[in-house]
């Protein structure tokens, strides 16, 4: 009925226009009343359709009645139901029509008393017969009624409203449609999970009252899963790296939560978080590994309608959403950093953008940073970056932030960190001694830093005569605290050698100067009038506290070992040694001088040793002139200091050049005798030789008186 209704709606219009010009023109000739203005229809729950119209003007009294017609829009044919005869009357439940199963359509018309014809129709007006029905689609109700006026529905305006009754007894607006052609069907999708719901359109214009149709519905249960959420974002917190998903909701009302997904290869979704409240749209993921590798999610939503008392989800969209993986890379020794990530893929329009922030440690080592700061911001289809002028020996994080194209949101990458570690130089690096080994060789020992581990160079330096260094020799070394170099093919009693440690790392950078290690150059005099050595030597440079004193050591005619002479304060330079006390010694003396280092701030204080410098006295030869045989002084004997006996030769000569007497017996003296004889007293010439300490020869010539005694 329905659809027939709206089929001969033309053909009604047209008629209907035509009969109310010709009422019209009918009664302005003849002066009849006009026809009701009919105001609407209503169903109630029996079926029963109840008209509403407004009263005639009747300024004459000549109303009689009014005629009620029902209207046959498919033949145009038009039948008398009633006459009402009450000029009072304005509304009429019409028997004997069910308004639950057909739409009806009426109108009025006014008679009036005596030779006053009746008036011409009024507007056509139907009741709203409303279907409610399961469509094809499960969950969906399809609701269908006809207009409740057969004119142009431009001409009525107004709108539908629709209603649904949902517990019983309880009417909600569901939606409001404009009265216009084609807004006579609705489709609701239900969001229960089951129950009866009834349907009522209302046709509200503002005028005298609104046309409610017929009550219709049934069992319904909902069927539709609500859409899956639209993923805005998946970010990873800068200080915990873990994943947040965020979500827009979708737009059905019935939804109750979600359930978030991690998704392994593609969309092998596991359900890893339910979540009950519908008014949540972000969830962080406290076991995630975001730092580590990527990570992938999903969602799905969730009606009231449980399952088995378990949630039900709709589907989860079509590809999972990534996290922004952020990897750094970093060779060492260099300045610049690499750093690469994956794109950010789930937004309608794209990456527009990334910025780059970077945080940097305070202080090497101290793990503070300074705010992070904007390194730079590039294209949404780059993914890669240089940080090009790193600081070396510092501690960075690194982030990477995504903006969406067109849309408000971002979605910030894993916190990458990342030490330049930049080789740790060491606290000092000192040499602890350079001395003297021997007259071609200086051992230079060096303290190292024992808190440092990894490798350097260590080149040893010394300086030339063009007042520079160069390089003679260089170590790596790791394995224990100090390393001994030695200076060979050197002239160390010619002079005093200066030598420095040079410390590289391994990225070739040299980074720090030991202190210099300057060695004692020792010299001397021999003052044989005085019998005094004069030794001379240079400061020791540069020890940390300096030189607390030097020690003067003293070797005798090539004896093993020296002895201490002496002690003399840091800042003398020499020292007399008085060797009067050792005539009956061959006269050489070997001199070293040990400089004692003050105790320093390395707890580990040395000594130099200087060169060994050798002064040799010259023999002190006592000769007599003369001796007397059986005399006091009765035996030709020299008197000789600071001598080698070993060398020792003395020969007497006769008046005519023979030798009478020879010995190399330092304690044989002449007694006068020649082949046991004692010779004549006269004048003897001698002939002495000895060496000194050093090997020198010294020789006296000269003649002596013997004389010989009287006495007995």
């Amino acid at each position: 009925m329905l659809n027939f209704v709206e089929e001969k709606m033309e053909n009604g219009i047209a008629k209907l226009v035509i009969s109310l010009c010709l009422t019209l023109v009918t009664t302005i000739a003849m002066g009849q009343l006009p026809a009701p203005v009919v105001a609407c229809t209503s169903v109630n729950a029996a079926g029963a359709i109840t008209l509403t119209w407004s009263q005639p003007a009747d300024p004459g009294g000549i109303f009689a009645g009014y005629e009620l017609y029902e209207y046959n829009v498919g033949t145009g044919a038009s039948s008398l139901i009633t006459t009402i005869t009450n000029y009072n009357t304005t509304s009429y439940t019409i028997p004997g029509y069910n308004g639950n199963t057909n739409a009806y359509c009426f109108y009025l018309q006014t008679d009036a008393t005596g030779a006053n014809p009746t008036s011409g129709p009024s507007d056509t007006i139907c009741n709203i017969n409303l279907s409610a029905s399961a469509a094809v689609t499960p969950g969906i109700v399809e609701l269908s009624w006809n207009f409740p006026y057969i004119t142009d529905p431009a001409s009525i305006g107004g709108d539908f409203t629709i209603f649904m009754e949902y517990p019983a007894g309880t009417w909600s607006i569901i939606e409001t449609l404009p009265y216009a052609l084609g807004n006579n069907l609705y489709n609701y999708e239900v969001n229960i999970c089951a129950g009866v719901l009834n349907f009522q359109i209302r046709h509200t214009t503002g005028g005298l009252c609104n046309s409610f149709s017929n009550t219709d519905g049934g069992a319904f249960s909902d069927q539709i899963d609500p859409t899956a959420p639209f993923i805005t974002s998946v970010d990873v917190d800068s200080l915990t790296n873990n994943a947040t998903i965020s979500w827009a909701p979708p737009t059905q009302p019935d939804v109750a939560g979600y359930i978030v997904y991690l998704c392994v290869s593609g969309l092998n979704a596991t359900p890893i978080q339910t979540i009950f409240d519908p008014t949540i749209t972000s969830w962080t993921n406290p076991n995630s590994m975001a730092d580590v590798f990527p990570e992938n999610y999903n969602i799905a939503a969730f009606d009231d309608c449980f399952t088995a008392g378990q949630p039900d989800p709709g589907a989860a969209n079509l590809t999972c959403t990534n996290t922004v993986f952020l990897a750094t890379q970093w060779a060492s020794c260099t300045d610049f950093v690499n750093l690469n990530w994956l794109p950010f893929e789930g937004w309608p329009n794209g990456v527009d953008h990334y910025d780059i922030y970077a945080r940097e440690e305070v202080i090497p080592g101290s793990g503070i940073f300074n705010p992070s700061y904007l390194l730079a911001s590039v294209s949404g289809n780059i993914t890669t970056y240089i940080h090009e002028n790193a600081p070396l020996g510092s501690t960075m994080y690194y982030r990477v932030e995504a903006f969406a194209s067109g849309l408000p949101y971002t979605a910030g990458s894993n916190t990458r960190l990342l030490t330049l570690a930049y080789p740790t130089p060491p606290q000092f690096t000192y040499i602890s001694h350079a001395t003297v080994n021997s007259e071609t060789e200086v051992e230079i020992k060096v303290k190292l830093d024992p808190t440092v581990t990894n490798p350097h160079t260590y080149e040893l330096q010394r300086l030339n005569n063009l007042n520079t260094f160069e390089p003679i020799a260089q170590s790596t070394q790791v394995a224990s605290n100090e390393i001994v170099f030695f200076d060979n093919d050197i002239e160390t009693s010619e002079e005093s050698y200066t030598y420095r440690v040079l410390v590289t790392n391994n990225c070739g950078d040299s980074i720090a100067t030991s202190n210099i290690g300057k060695t004692i150059l020792a010299s001397g005099l021999a003052n044989t009038h005085r019998l005094v050595n004069t030794i001379f030597w240079t400061t020791y440079e540069d020890w940390d506290q300096g030189v607390d004193e030097y020690q003067i050591f003293r070797r005798i005619d090539g004896q093993e070992f020296p002895t201490l002479v002496t002690t003399m304060p840091a800042g003398v330079g020499f020292h007399e040694d008085d060797v009067s006390a050792l005539l009956y010694t061959e006269g050489e003396f070997c001199y070293t001088i040990v400089a004692l280092e003050t105790p320093n701030t390395f707890s580990f204080p040395d000594a130099s040793i200087s060169n060994e410098i050798c002064l040799t006295q010259e023999p002190v030869i006592w000769i007599p002139n003369a001796f007397v045989v059986n005399g006091y002084n009765n035996i030709f004997l020299p008197v000789i200091s600071f001598a080698d006996f070993d060398n020792y030769k003395m020969e007497i000569y006769s008046r005519w050049g023979g030798v009478i007497f020879q010995s190399d017996d330092i304690e044989q003296g002449w007694d006068g005798t020649y082949n046991d004889e004692l010779v004549p007293e006269g004048l003897y010439a001698y002939f002495i030789s000895v060496s000194d300490g050093a090997g020198r020869i010294f020789e006296e010539r000269g003649t002596l008186t013997l004389l010989i005694s009287g006495i007995d």
